[in-house]
């Protein structure tokens, strides 16, 4: 099994992200430096470990991604998790692209049009794809988001039905008319608003601003090439 060190490192070839040791510790629920002394002690990674990762980092196709780390072990993620515990789908899904809206990354943008056209995707692509949920397709805007989301890439956005926030869930949200991509927290009466790229400062949604505030969904899947 790999190292905490050697799957960091795999992760960040396959993604091209720069991934933390902060980023580590938040999906495993412990701290930098307990993360750190793991590196400096070679300790080994559990599949279970990987697979929080993945999902904290909010990386699409978990289970392809684990495949491609795990192959180089001879082995598959499959074989440590069970093939009903991580489904693959194959299918070519037809989402609705909105061209001409943008989510920003950014210091907001303001959606232009509401028309739209079919995007083909495959279905891997979806990060937990359910057959169930609705899903649309618009444009990143800004840098804000990065390494993780670049500008002008595809987000494929997964509507919010109510419900909870997924701390430290990647989300399009709607707030005084502007439209935002950003990682959101909650805090006791407030939601933290935070930015991958460290020279945006992190903000704060307060209870009395919560009626400006609209969820419009999560995002799921990041598209760098035409399909």
């Amino acid at each position: 099994m790999l190292t905490v060190k050697e799957f960091i490192t795999e992760l960040q070839n396959l993604t091209n992200l720069k991934i933390t040791q902060v980023n580590i510790a938040g999906a495993l629920g412990t701290t930098k430096s307990n993360i750190s002394l793991r590196i400096k002690n070679n300790s080994k990674i559990t599949l279970e470990e990987m697979k929080k990762i993945v999902v904290y980092l909010n990386l699409p196709g978990t289970h392809n991604v684990l495949n491609k780390i795990l192959e180089k072990q001879g082995r598959l993620a499959s074989d440590y998790l069970g093939e009903n515990s991580m489904p693959v789908c194959n299918d070519i899904l037809d989402i609705d692209y909105y061209p001409t809206v943008f989510g920003s990354c950014g210091s907001g943008s303001f959606v232009f049009s509401e028309e739209k056209e079919k995007l083909q995707v495959p279905c891997r692509l979806v990060q937990n794809y359910s057959k169930f949920k609705k899903y649309s397709i618009i444009n990143a805007t800004g840098d804000s988001m990065s390494p993780y989301i670049l500008d002008r890439d595809k987000l494929i956005i997964e509507h919010y039905s109510g419900g909870q926030i997924s701390d430290n869930r990647i989300y399009i949200f709607r707030f005084l008319d502007n439209l935002f991509v950003k990682r959101l927290v909650l805090n006791l009466d407030q939601i933290i608003v935070i930015s991958d790229n460290n020279k945006y400062p992190t903000r704060t949604i307060d209870h009395d601003n919560f009626d400006n505030l609209q969820i419009i969904g999560r995002i799921v899947g990041i598209l760098r090439e035409e399909f």
